[in-house]
């Protein structure tokens, strides 16, 4: 590509045409070069049935093109104009409390096949006039797709039935997979099962669940493929992705390699408040899923991040964080929003205009931002992330949470064990998913891999044999497919010899109420003498013969008693600690525990706050390091390295200001 996509979202429906010309000229007097338009303009190119107008937005991505700016094209069925639920109210659906009314956006029903057939036909007339526009590089399909998370309306529930007698075959084949015994729930047909939506007690078994998580993924992958069908199908050579709002996510973003180009997403992680950067290792997950999903690509887009932090954010966090998604390998960056709008719901939301027109505080941020992508970025165009290192997600495992909800325990704990591992070892980290090649990693963290095939199982022995350090907690394969407790110990790898097993457990809310009165913190100390605060569920562990304890239970009747254990296996290692964490700090001293076995050496020697990442391109290492505190860090170099910002040569002792980077090339 060549050049780094820097740019914004824009409305042009929601602004006079004579204002347009004079918008792209600010964007383009900032050092912005790309546009996104068209998420939300269903009713403006269709204002009624079957009445098409597009050549407003032409003459916007004309325009904008005059300037140097070249458009991200959006496909608009994350909204359903008026006229069209006024003729077929079936095209919204509904959630626990009923049917959705009309009104803001989302909430359209992907079972109706009347929603479907007009999405087809806006999409088939917008794909006609842009899909060959030389000035639209690339779509974004529908917005933020997998929003409300539930469709609980009668064509849903009908189409759930006919995916489920695709997926089972057989109505025993299903009632095998649910339990269906328990409660007398045995279905003598697939016309029989209901959404149990208000359902008087336990209406939702876990297989149950599950399974409807997955047809609700299906549905949104069915729409989304069918919009990528339709650009391509015009010849469209533009490239084709959408915005997820985080990799993890009620939609399974794997699924979506089948017909996206790249994968992109929402990035609002809050910016860093004074030397609070614990968030930003959120951002550094979400990157690294982002470049696992784009097909081998190695890149992906940012196709929304914030224009402006608060009040009490520094504006330089706006720089700090566009570097931290070029050094994961993002290819692009809209920040949204540019003009604020007038009215509407977003009417608060942070632009880069001010309501008076003028820039927003971060106007000089963004304007050396955009000269250092521009004068630099090609060193990195087409560069490969190579990690030491990988955590696995899983979508299955996601949505076989109890209560089940975007950001909830399991993606939680994955981005606490996964940011923590990426910290402790200043290296790369890739996110991969059980189905993957293990092989070509040192260590592998798998953070609550309930749910594995039997495949999956095979693939993860034999990663240790071969000389793997791989770290698990007590809940590793205990799960089938269907959502089923296997008849096994806990957890089930390695036919149960863990170098532990699990003989009980305790919530962390329980111990904390039952041990409040004896002051003691519900935590873990390992060997070194350190002391982490722990949540979620404590497994109290059976220690077999051949295992080494590394930490120990500080509390209640488990205090003492073994928290994490580590046995060799083969040429391997096996790492199993025994209790959910939800704290980076704790997962930093596992990486330690994991890394004496592994042996990864850092990529620099950087102080807590520096996020650290490289990228290599036609033989060169460039080390990237964010300092994501507002206080100055203090590098220790181990050779000389081309500072490519400041076009000097470094060494010894390289300070980093608060909220800055360094771009450094390794010499040959």
């Amino acid at each position: 590509m060549g050049v780094y996509l820097l740019g914004s979202s824009y409305y042009p429906e929601w602004w006079p045409e004579e204002e347009w010309k004079r918008d792209f000229a600010k964007m383009a007097a900032l050092g912005l070069n790309a546009v996104r338009m068209g998420e939300f303009a269903w009713s403006w190119y269709e204002p009624r049935e079957g009445e098409f107008h597009f050549e407003a937005m032409r003459r916007a991505v004309a325009l904008a093109a005059e300037e140097g700016i070249v458009t991200l094209m959006c496909t608009t069925t994350a909204v359903c104009p008026p006229w069209l639920y006024q003729k077929y109210p079936e095209v919204k659906g509904g959630n626990d409390h009923g049917l959705y009314g009309f009104g803001g956006r989302k909430g359209n029903c992907l079972s109706s096949d009347v929603f479907l057939e007009y999405a087809r036909k806006i999409t088939e007339e917008q794909a006609k006039v842009f899909a060959n526009d030389k000035n639209v590089v690339g779509w974004q399909l529908d917005n933020e797709p997998g929003f409300p998370f539930v469709c609980y309306d009668p064509c849903c529930e009908k189409k759930f039935r006919k995916w489920l007698e695709r997926r089972y075959g057989t109505i025993e084949a299903l009632n095998r997979a649910w339990f269906t015994m328990m409660w007398s729930n045995v279905y003598n047909s697939f016309d029989e099962i209901r959404l149990p939506v208000n359902a008087a007690e336990g209406g939702w078994s876990p297989g149950m669940k599950l399974d409807y998580r997955r047809f609700f993924s299906d549905n949104f992958n069915n729409l989304l493929s069918e919009e990528a069908r339709i650009i391509r199908a015009q010849g469209s050579k533009q490239f084709i992705f959408t915005n997820w709002p985080g990799a993890n996510w009620s939609v399974s973003c794997e699924d979506a390699m089948s017909y996206l180009d790249y994968s992109a997403w929402d990035n609002y992680v809050s910016v860093p408040v004074n030397d609070d950067y614990h968030v930003q290792l959120r951002s550094s997950m979400e990157h690294d899923l982002c470049r696992r999903l784009s097909n081998g690509k190695q890149r992906f887009l940012i196709a929304e991040q914030c224009a402006a932090p608060h009040a009490n954010a520094a504006p330089e966090a706006v720089r700090a964080q566009t570097w931290l998604d070029v050094a994961h390998g993002a290819f692009g960056n809209i920040f949204f929003e540019f003009r604020v709008p007038t009215g509407g719901v977003e009417q608060n939301y942070h632009s880069i205009l001010n309501a008076d027109g003028t820039y927003n505080r971060c106007e000089p941020v963004i304007r050396k931002l955009a000269a250092d992508l521009k004068a630099h970025y090609s060193l990195l165009d087409g560069a490969e992330t190579v990690s030491p290192a990988a955590a696995v997600y899983s979508y299955q495992n996601s949505w076989a949470t109890p209560g089940w909800v975007v950001d909830g325990p399991y993606d939680e704990d994955f981005f606490e064990a996964h940011g923590g591992f990426k910290n402790a070892l200043r290296q790369n980290m890739d996110v991969i998913f059980p189905s993957d090649d293990f092989s070509k990693y040192k260590l592998v963290v798998a953070p609550n891999l309930m749910i594995l095939s039997d495949e999956e199982r095979a693939r993860l022995e034999q990663y240790v044999r071969d000389g793997g350090v791989l770290v698990i907690n007590p809940v590793a394969d205990t799960r089938g497919e269907s959502n089923l407790i296997r008849e096994a110990r806990v957890p089930a790898l390695f036919d149960g010899q863990c170098g532990a097993h699990s003989v009980a457990s305790v919530s962390s809310a329980d111990m904390a109420k039952q041990q409040s009165a004896a002051g003691e913190r519900v935590s873990v100390r390992f060997n070194d003498g350190e002391e982490y605060d722990v949540a979620g569920t404590l497994y109290e562990l059976a220690v077999e013969d051949d295992a080494e304890v590394f930490a120990e239970y500080t509390c209640g009747r488990l205090k003492g008693k073994a928290a994490g254990v580590v046995k060799r296996i083969g040429r391997g290692a096996l790492v199993l600690y025994a209790s959910d964490a939800r704290n980076y700090r704790y997962y930093e001293a596992l990486a330690r525990v994991a890394n004496r076995f592994a042996e990864i050496p850092p990529l620099l020697d950087a102080p807590d706050g520096v996020i650290v990442s490289s990228r290599q391109k036609d033989g060169e290492t460039y080390l990237i390091a964010v300092n994501a505190k507002n206080s100055p860090a203090e590098l220790t170099l181990d050779g000389p390295l081309f500072d490519v910002l400041r076009q000097c040569e470094i060494s010894g002792k390289v300070r980093i200001d608060g909220l800055d980077v360094l771009l450094a090339k390794k010499r040959s």
